[in-house]
């Protein structure tokens, strides 16, 4: 039933004989046989908060979405995607369509609903709402929902009946079936290879994070795994991390406290072309564990291999072992490109001769040029070999600036 207040605003009043049977037998007739994605979870949503802004109400004890207005993003996505969307709340039948309004001189598509085949009212928002959200975001938004809800998701062809008690969201659209026969990219359905630190991790590759099992960010480099967070994380309204240095942080804290060495071994040791080769593993307040103690001394003695820096950091604090890697004696011709290199660094306003000791070493691990560590430079023999004062000199002060300032790499 639906009534209209003095201001004239829709109000939406369930009916209590439930839906009629016209309204079934029309679904049924225009839908026999066409391919709908069918959301079901116990309880009823209240119709009015479909229709109202700041409600929500989640009976799951860790709700993934904490605004309410989620559901109407996707509504407005699916409507301006020319796909078709009808909800259950019970017995009762919510049908949504559009109106096409000009205002000041543009059109704009008004959604409505209508209530067991009353007539469609409009409910306050256009398909204008959620300009920037992609098909998988509804999906993803009405997937939450019906597992914050604990339900479950199906792929139907027969139109499902009403239930008293029972919540149904029916969705109609080629775009959004394709979505959903790829759902588990954007919601993991697979159980995890390793558990620590409050992360899940699965052995493959990706550059989604994950919360509770959705997709809420994406890392700018490729990562060698994909992880899940556990944990209490603070989501923006659109479920997209509020705070986007947090995903690395959790997850290096969480590679801190793990047992897995094969694991462990391929991340302290990733290139920068990897998440994982620019994790920041210093100064987060956990303890490391012995696993990743151990495989981290393991890969130091490996003078073949790259060490991530600030794990390094981390097993010299822990065990108190010095840092000694093998030194090379310099050659005439060697010495003379260091002192050229110290005076190129002098004209640009470092004076770096005589501030830290500098030593010259076999290796500093694949891929490392310089390392500052215990007050004193430390240079790779590839640097030397790579020829030109210029790479010696940026190598130089890129140290000497850690050191001088305290600051971090890439700050």
């Amino acid at each position: 039933m639906v009534t209209r207040t003095r201001a004239g605003r829709a109000l939406f009043i369930p009916s209590s004989n439930g839906p009629s049977a016209n309204s079934r037998g029309r679904h049924e007739l225009q839908d026999r046989g066409i391919q709908m994605i069918v959301f079901s979870n116990p309880g009823e949503i209240d119709v009015l908060s479909i229709s109202t802004f700041g409600v929500s109400v989640k009976e799951g004890d860790t709700p993934i979405g904490f605004f309410g207005t989620g559901l109407k993003y996707a509504i407005a996505v699916l409507l301006r995607n020319k796909h078709a969307i009808t909800i259950y709340s019970g017995k009762q039948i919510v049908d949504f369509s559009v109106s096409t309004e000009v205002v000041r001189g543009k059109s704009f598509d008004f959604v409505q609903m209508s209530v067991d085949m009353g007539n469609p009212q409009p409910i306050g928002f256009t398909t204008e709402l959620g300009r920037q959200w992609e098909m998988w975001m509804a999906y993803r938004e009405i997937a939450c929902n019906c597992k914050d809800e604990g339900g479950a998701v199906e792929n139907m062809s027969d139109w499902p009946d009403p239930e008293a008690g029972t919540t149904k969201i029916i969705v109609k659209g080629a775009e959004f079936d394709q979505v959903y026969a790829q759902s588990s990219f954007y919601i993991l359905e697979d159980r995890p290879t390793q558990t620590f630190g409050g992360i899940e991790v699965r052995s493959r590759s990706g550059n989604a994070f994950y919360y509770r099992g959705v997709r809420v960010q994406e890392f700018d480099k490729p990562c060698l795994f994909t992880y899940n967070d556990l944990a209490s994380l603070e989501l923006t309204e659109d479920r997209t991390v509020k705070n986007q240095w947090e995903p690395a942080y959790r997850v290096a804290r969480g590679w801190l406290q793990a047992s897995d060495e094969l694991m462990l071994r391929e991340v302290i040791t990733a290139g920068d072309s990897h998440m994982e080769g620019n994790l920041d593993f210093h100064g987060w307040g956990v303890a490391p564990s012995q696993a990743f103690l151990k495989v981290v001394g393991d890969c130091l003695s490996d003078r073949l291999l790259r060490v991530n820096k600030t794990a390094m950091k981390v097993w010299h604090e822990a065990t108190q072992k010095p840092f000694s890697p093998r030194e090379i004696p310099l050659t005439r011709v060697q010495q003379m490109s260091v002192e050229r290199a110290l005076d190129f660094c002098q004209k640009l306003g470092f004076q770096i001769r005589g501030a830290y000791p500098i030593k010259f070493v076999e290796s500093l691990g694949e891929g490392g040029l310089g390392l500052a560590k215990d007050e004193t430079i430390f240079i790779a023999e590839a640097v030397l070999n790579m020829g030109g004062t210029k790479q010696l000199a940026s190598t130089l002060i890129e140290e000497y600036i850690h050191l001088r300032h305290g600051w971090k790499d890439m700050t």
